[in-house]
Protein backbone atom coordinates (compact mmCIF):
# COMPACT_ATOMS: atom_id res chain seq x y z
CA UNK A 1 0.00 0.00 0.00
CA UNK A 2 2.85 2.40 0.84
CA UNK A 3 4.44 1.95 -2.60
CA UNK A 4 1.15 2.63 -4.36
CA UNK A 5 0.56 5.77 -2.31
CA UNK A 6 4.06 7.15 -2.85
CA UNK A 7 3.82 6.46 -6.59
CA UNK A 8 0.49 8.28 -6.72
CA UNK A 9 1.88 11.30 -4.89
CA UNK A 10 4.87 11.55 -7.21
CA UNK A 11 2.69 11.14 -10.30
CA UNK A 12 0.29 13.85 -9.21
CA UNK A 13 3.17 16.17 -8.36
CA UNK A 14 5.21 15.90 -11.53
CA UNK A 15 2.68 15.17 -14.27
CA UNK A 16 -0.12 17.55 -13.32
CA UNK A 17 1.63 20.38 -11.52
CA UNK A 18 2.52 22.42 -14.63
CA UNK A 19 -0.97 22.47 -16.09
CA UNK A 20 -3.28 22.49 -13.06
CA UNK A 21 -1.30 24.53 -10.61
CA UNK A 22 0.01 27.11 -13.05
CA UNK A 23 -3.60 27.67 -14.06
CA UNK A 24 -4.50 28.26 -10.44
CA UNK A 25 -1.72 30.84 -10.19
CA UNK A 26 -3.35 32.80 -13.03
CA UNK A 27 -6.74 32.51 -11.30
CA UNK A 28 -5.43 33.99 -8.06
CA UNK A 29 -4.01 37.37 -9.01
CA UNK A 30 -2.00 37.91 -5.85
CA UNK A 31 0.28 35.22 -4.39
CA UNK A 32 -1.71 33.74 -1.51
CA UNK A 33 -0.56 33.62 2.08
CA UNK A 34 -1.17 30.20 3.63
CA UNK A 35 -0.78 31.47 7.20
CA UNK A 36 -3.81 31.09 9.42
CA UNK A 37 -6.34 28.60 10.72
CA UNK A 38 -8.19 26.08 8.56
CA UNK A 39 -11.01 23.60 9.01
CA UNK A 40 -12.09 20.75 6.78
CA UNK A 41 -13.22 17.19 6.18
CA UNK A 42 -11.63 14.08 4.74
CA UNK A 43 -12.53 10.67 3.36
CA UNK A 44 -10.59 7.72 1.99
CA UNK A 45 -9.39 4.17 2.53
CA UNK A 46 -7.67 2.42 5.43
CA UNK A 47 -5.95 -0.95 5.74
CA UNK A 48 -4.42 -2.75 8.67
CA UNK A 49 -0.65 -3.09 8.20
CA UNK A 50 0.14 -5.09 11.35
CA UNK A 51 -2.72 -6.54 13.34
CA UNK A 52 -1.14 -9.38 15.29
CA UNK A 53 -2.93 -11.22 18.08
CA UNK A 54 -0.75 -13.34 20.37
CA UNK A 55 -2.13 -15.45 23.21
CA UNK A 56 0.16 -17.13 25.73
CA UNK A 57 -0.77 -19.55 28.51
CA UNK A 58 0.84 -20.49 31.80
CA UNK A 59 -0.36 -22.83 34.60
CA UNK A 60 -1.76 -20.87 37.54
CA UNK A 61 -3.10 -23.57 39.91
CA UNK A 62 -2.45 -27.29 40.44
CA UNK A 63 -4.55 -29.09 43.06
CA UNK A 64 -2.19 -30.73 45.60
CA UNK A 65 -4.60 -33.65 46.18
CA UNK A 66 -3.58 -35.26 42.90
CA UNK A 67 -0.72 -33.16 41.51
CA UNK A 68 0.09 -35.45 38.60
CA UNK A 69 -3.36 -35.38 37.02
CA UNK A 70 -4.07 -31.79 38.05
CA UNK A 71 -0.70 -30.72 36.69
CA UNK A 72 -1.42 -32.37 33.33
CA UNK A 73 -4.73 -30.51 33.16
CA UNK A 74 -3.15 -27.13 33.99
CA UNK A 75 -0.40 -27.67 31.42
CA UNK A 76 -2.89 -28.76 28.74
CA UNK A 77 -4.99 -25.64 29.32
CA UNK A 78 -1.84 -23.52 29.05
CA UNK A 79 -1.06 -25.15 25.68
CA UNK A 80 -4.57 -24.41 24.44
CA UNK A 81 -3.89 -20.75 25.25
CA UNK A 82 -0.70 -20.56 23.10
CA UNK A 83 -1.65 -19.09 19.71
CA UNK A 84 -0.63 -16.40 17.25
CA UNK A 85 -2.49 -15.09 14.20
CA UNK A 86 -3.09 -11.95 12.15
CA UNK A 87 -6.21 -9.91 11.46
CA UNK A 88 -6.18 -7.80 8.27
CA UNK A 89 -9.29 -5.62 8.10
CA UNK A 90 -9.72 -2.68 5.70
CA UNK A 91 -12.46 -0.27 4.71
CA UNK A 92 -13.67 3.30 4.40
CA UNK A 93 -12.48 6.15 6.64
CA UNK A 94 -13.85 9.65 7.05
CA UNK A 95 -13.67 12.50 9.51
CA UNK A 96 -12.59 16.08 10.07
CA UNK A 97 -9.41 18.09 10.63
CA UNK A 98 -8.46 21.48 12.00
CA UNK A 99 -5.09 23.18 11.94
CA UNK A 100 -2.89 26.23 11.69
CA UNK A 101 -0.28 27.13 9.08
CA UNK A 102 2.60 29.60 9.28
CA UNK A 103 4.23 30.50 5.96
CA UNK A 104 7.81 31.77 5.90
CA UNK A 105 9.13 34.08 3.22
CA UNK A 106 11.29 31.36 1.62
CA UNK A 107 8.30 29.20 0.61
CA UNK A 108 8.64 26.99 3.70
CA UNK A 109 5.51 26.27 5.69
CA UNK A 110 5.19 25.08 9.29
CA UNK A 111 1.90 23.84 10.65
CA UNK A 112 0.02 21.96 13.34
CA UNK A 113 -3.02 19.82 12.59
CA UNK A 114 -5.49 17.68 14.52
CA UNK A 115 -7.77 15.08 12.96
CA UNK A 116 -10.40 12.59 14.06
CA UNK A 117 -11.77 9.78 11.87
CA UNK A 118 -14.26 6.97 12.10
CA UNK A 119 -13.70 3.65 10.32
CA UNK A 120 -16.12 1.33 8.55
CA UNK A 121 -15.74 -2.44 8.16
CA UNK A 122 -13.41 -2.48 11.16
CA UNK A 123 -15.04 -5.56 12.70
CA UNK A 124 -12.76 -8.54 12.20
CA UNK A 125 -13.19 -12.07 13.57
CA UNK A 126 -10.97 -15.12 13.86
CA UNK A 127 -11.61 -18.55 15.34
CA UNK A 128 -9.56 -21.70 15.88
CA UNK A 129 -9.88 -25.12 17.44
CA UNK A 130 -7.12 -27.36 18.75
CA UNK A 131 -6.62 -30.64 20.55
CA UNK A 132 -4.06 -31.15 23.33
CA UNK A 133 -3.19 -34.54 24.86
CA UNK A 134 -2.58 -35.01 28.57
CA UNK A 135 0.99 -36.18 29.12
CA UNK A 136 0.40 -39.02 31.61
CA UNK A 137 -3.12 -40.11 30.67
CA UNK A 138 -4.89 -41.32 27.53
CA UNK A 139 -7.12 -38.26 27.59
CA UNK A 140 -7.17 -34.97 25.78
CA UNK A 141 -8.71 -31.51 25.64
CA UNK A 142 -10.58 -29.98 22.74
CA UNK A 143 -10.25 -26.20 23.01
CA UNK A 144 -11.39 -23.24 20.92
CA UNK A 145 -10.75 -19.53 20.73
CA UNK A 146 -12.91 -16.91 19.03
CA UNK A 147 -11.65 -13.33 18.66
CA UNK A 148 -13.55 -10.26 17.52
CA UNK A 149 -11.66 -6.99 17.11
CA UNK A 150 -12.89 -3.54 16.12
CA UNK A 151 -11.09 -0.23 15.59
CA UNK A 152 -13.64 2.37 16.64
CA UNK A 153 -11.76 5.54 15.65
CA UNK A 154 -8.34 7.04 14.91
CA UNK A 155 -7.02 10.50 15.72
CA UNK A 156 -3.79 12.44 15.75
CA UNK A 157 -2.06 15.70 16.66
CA UNK A 158 0.70 16.31 14.11
CA UNK A 159 3.26 18.82 12.98
CA UNK A 160 3.59 19.64 9.28
CA UNK A 161 6.64 20.80 7.36
CA UNK A 162 6.05 21.74 3.75
CA UNK A 163 7.47 23.51 0.74
CA UNK A 164 5.53 25.62 -1.79
CA UNK A 165 6.60 24.55 -5.29
CA UNK A 166 4.02 27.02 -6.59
CA UNK A 167 2.21 29.74 -4.64
CA UNK A 168 -0.84 27.48 -4.62
CA UNK A 169 0.80 24.03 -4.44
CA UNK A 170 2.24 22.55 -1.24
CA UNK A 171 4.08 19.27 -0.69
CA UNK A 172 4.64 18.30 2.93
CA UNK A 173 5.71 15.72 5.50
CA UNK A 174 3.82 15.22 8.73
CA UNK A 175 4.15 13.31 11.99
CA UNK A 176 3.33 13.31 15.66
CA UNK A 177 1.06 11.84 18.33
CA UNK A 178 -1.63 9.30 17.42
CA UNK A 179 -4.40 7.52 19.27
CA UNK A 180 -7.10 4.98 18.53
CA UNK A 181 -9.91 3.25 20.35
CA UNK A 182 -9.94 -0.54 20.00
CA UNK A 183 -12.33 -3.23 21.20
CA UNK A 184 -11.12 -6.84 21.53
CA UNK A 185 -13.48 -9.64 22.58
CA UNK A 186 -12.13 -13.14 23.30
CA UNK A 187 -14.15 -16.31 23.96
CA UNK A 188 -12.43 -19.48 25.19
CA UNK A 189 -13.90 -22.98 25.50
CA UNK A 190 -12.33 -26.27 26.56
CA UNK A 191 -13.69 -29.78 27.20
CA UNK A 192 -11.82 -32.71 28.74
CA UNK A 193 -12.42 -36.04 26.98
CA UNK A 194 -13.80 -37.75 30.12
CA UNK A 195 -16.82 -35.53 29.66
CA UNK A 196 -18.82 -32.98 31.61
CA UNK A 197 -19.96 -35.47 34.27
CA UNK A 198 -16.37 -35.54 35.57
CA UNK A 199 -14.87 -32.34 34.16
CA UNK A 200 -17.47 -29.66 33.28
CA UNK A 201 -16.81 -27.72 30.09
CA UNK A 202 -14.86 -24.48 30.42
CA UNK A 203 -16.21 -21.30 28.87
CA UNK A 204 -14.90 -17.82 29.57
CA UNK A 205 -15.27 -14.51 27.76
CA UNK A 206 -13.38 -11.24 28.15
CA UNK A 207 -14.21 -7.89 26.59
CA UNK A 208 -11.36 -5.39 26.38
CA UNK A 209 -11.79 -1.78 25.30
CA UNK A 210 -8.95 0.71 25.39
CA UNK A 211 -7.77 3.94 23.80
CA UNK A 212 -4.25 3.17 22.61
CA UNK A 213 -1.59 5.82 21.99
CA UNK A 214 1.35 5.87 19.63
CA UNK A 215 2.78 7.79 16.70
CA UNK A 216 2.04 8.60 13.08
CA UNK A 217 4.09 9.61 10.04
CA UNK A 218 2.93 10.64 6.59
CA UNK A 219 3.25 12.84 3.55
CA UNK A 220 0.90 14.68 1.24
CA UNK A 221 0.17 17.37 -1.29
CA UNK A 222 -2.28 20.27 -1.04
CA UNK A 223 -3.65 22.56 -3.75
CA UNK A 224 -5.15 25.98 -3.04
CA UNK A 225 -7.68 25.99 -5.88
CA UNK A 226 -9.53 29.10 -4.64
CA UNK A 227 -8.38 31.94 -2.36
CA UNK A 228 -9.79 30.24 0.76
CA UNK A 229 -10.24 26.63 -0.38
CA UNK A 230 -7.77 23.80 -0.76
CA UNK A 231 -7.82 20.09 -1.63
CA UNK A 232 -5.31 17.57 -0.30
CA UNK A 233 -4.16 13.99 -0.84
CA UNK A 234 -2.36 12.40 2.10
CA UNK A 235 -0.95 9.06 3.23
CA UNK A 236 -0.46 8.43 6.96
CA UNK A 237 0.89 5.44 8.88
CA UNK A 238 -0.34 4.88 12.46
CA UNK A 239 1.53 2.71 14.97
CA UNK A 240 -0.25 2.19 18.29
CA UNK A 241 0.76 0.60 21.59
CA UNK A 242 -0.28 -2.95 22.48
CA UNK A 243 -3.64 -3.89 23.94
CA UNK A 244 -3.18 -6.48 26.70
CA UNK A 245 -5.66 -8.55 28.72
CA UNK A 246 -5.98 -11.90 30.44
CA UNK A 247 -8.51 -14.64 31.14
CA UNK A 248 -8.45 -17.72 33.37
CA UNK A 249 -9.25 -21.22 32.15
CA UNK A 250 -10.29 -23.10 35.31
CA UNK A 251 -11.17 -26.79 35.43
CA UNK A 252 -13.51 -28.10 38.14
CA UNK A 253 -13.37 -31.82 39.09
CA UNK A 254 -16.83 -33.17 39.93
CA UNK A 255 -15.66 -36.71 40.76
CA UNK A 256 -14.48 -35.55 44.17
CA UNK A 257 -16.72 -34.40 47.00
CA UNK A 258 -17.17 -31.54 47.22
CA UNK A 259 -16.29 -30.56 43.60
CA UNK A 260 -12.98 -28.72 43.60
CA UNK A 261 -10.83 -26.62 41.36
CA UNK A 262 -8.39 -29.12 39.88
CA UNK A 263 -6.17 -27.08 37.58
CA UNK A 264 -6.14 -23.74 35.85
CA UNK A 265 -4.12 -21.62 33.42
CA UNK A 266 -3.95 -17.91 32.67
CA UNK A 267 -4.40 -16.95 29.02
CA UNK A 268 -2.76 -13.61 28.25
CA UNK A 269 -3.81 -11.79 25.06
CA UNK A 270 -1.73 -9.10 23.32
CA UNK A 271 -2.81 -7.13 20.25
CA UNK A 272 -0.26 -5.10 18.27
CA UNK A 273 -1.77 -2.68 15.78
CA UNK A 274 -0.59 -0.49 12.91
CA UNK A 275 -2.71 0.99 10.13
CA UNK A 276 -2.18 2.85 6.87
CA UNK A 277 -4.63 5.43 5.52
CA UNK A 278 -4.93 7.38 2.27
CA UNK A 279 -7.35 10.31 2.40
CA UNK A 280 -8.65 13.10 0.22
CA UNK A 281 -9.43 16.29 2.10
CA UNK A 282 -11.04 19.68 1.55
CA UNK A 283 -10.16 22.65 3.79
CA UNK A 284 -11.47 26.18 4.27
CA UNK A 285 -8.73 28.67 5.22
CA UNK A 286 -9.57 31.61 7.52
CA UNK A 287 -6.82 33.87 6.18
Amino acid sequence: MKKIVLTSLVAVTFFYSNSIFSASVRTINQAPNWSGFYLGGNAGYWQSQTNQVTTTGSPSFINPTFPSGAGDIANALAQIANNSFSLRPNGFIDGAQVGYNYQLCNNVLFGLSMDFDGLTNSNNTYSLQKSVDLVDFSENYIGSLSVKQKINYLGSVRARLGYLFYPTFLIYATGGFAYGNVTLNTTWTAQESLGPAVFPGIATQNNFNSTLTGWTLGAGIEWLFKPNWSASLEYAYYNLSNLNGSATLAQINQSVSPPALWGSAVANTALSLSTGTIRLGVNYHFS
